[in-house]
């Protein structure tokens, strides 16, 4: 019998990334190639849904976010075994590309729910029901989308307290990274350069701040309001000194 705790990425860890050392070595160049997202017919039909859901550079950015999450697992934590062709590599390219679906215009502002809770119900609904996405094939099972959904809901729960899965794991170092530069030792910057090249970021952190900013006037309570300072992390990450600013 499969052990789905494994498979779909349920496996506990510490909320505390200190706790879970990387490997003793420093990471080396990843080549686009070995980063390229799944082709079952699940993650095809996501990948469609996303595109056609989020504007073009949230789309891009949840790309850069699968593929750092991949290249740091495999390098720097090959115990997760985020292998090509797993089916935990699927689940966590479904989590990449449907984290930020809450952000969408056509449905931030059309729920009073924080973005990361409505998103992971709706991919919770949609990668279980093909009719949902209107096209395409593959359902997840019952408890691969909960893994997905599970790390939707906690993707911007930053603390180091209690326990996260792994793929929620995978989604804070593939975020933070994008998103405020977070992690920068855990990959290497011509990784970074072929991510960008390949998913290009023009603008990012300005818009990413924009969509916080929003998230935030319309829903003063959101989730997002417990990280102190974001906007200004983000803002440092695209500004002169910052890890992607001559990316953005």
């Amino acid at each position: 019998m499969a052990d789905t705790t494994k498979i779909y990425g349920f496996t506990a860890l510490p909320a505390d990334q200190s706790k879970v050392k990387p490997a003793g070595h420093k990471p080396q160049p990843v080549e686009i190639p070995s980063l390229q997202p799944p082709h079952t017919a699940l993650a095809t039909r996501v990948a469609a849904y996303a595109k056609s859901k989020l504007d073009a550079d949230t789309y891009r950015h949840s790309l850069r976010v699968y593929s750092y999450g991949c290249a740091i697992a495999r390098q720097m934590f090959p115990q997760f075994e985020v292998t090509p062709g797993s089916q935990l590599e699927e689940t966590w390219f479904l989590t990449a590309m449907l984290h930020d679906i809450g952000t969408s215009a056509e449905f931030l502002t059309s729920t009073r729910l924080s973005f990361e809770f409505w998103g992971a119900f709706h991919a919770l609904q949609l990668l279980q029901d093909p009719a949902i996405t209107g096209h395409g094939d593959g359902a997840a099972s019952r408890e691969q989308a909960e893994s997905v959904t599970e790390a939707i809901i906690r993707h911007q729960d930053i603390q180091d307290k209690g326990n996260i899965t792994l793929v929620t794991r995978l989604i804070h170092l593939g975020t933070l990274l994008d998103n405020i530069g977070a992690g920068a030792d855990l990959v290497h910057p011509q990784t970074i350069e072929n991510v960008v090249r390949e998913y290009p970021r023009p603008g990012w952190s300005g818009c990413f701040k924009k969509t916080v900013e929003k998230e935030k006037s319309v829903k003063p309570y959101a989730m997002v309001s417990r990280i102190e300072g974001f906007e200004e992390l983000i803002e440092k990450n695209g500004a002169e000194g910052g890890l992607m600013a001559k990316y953005d």
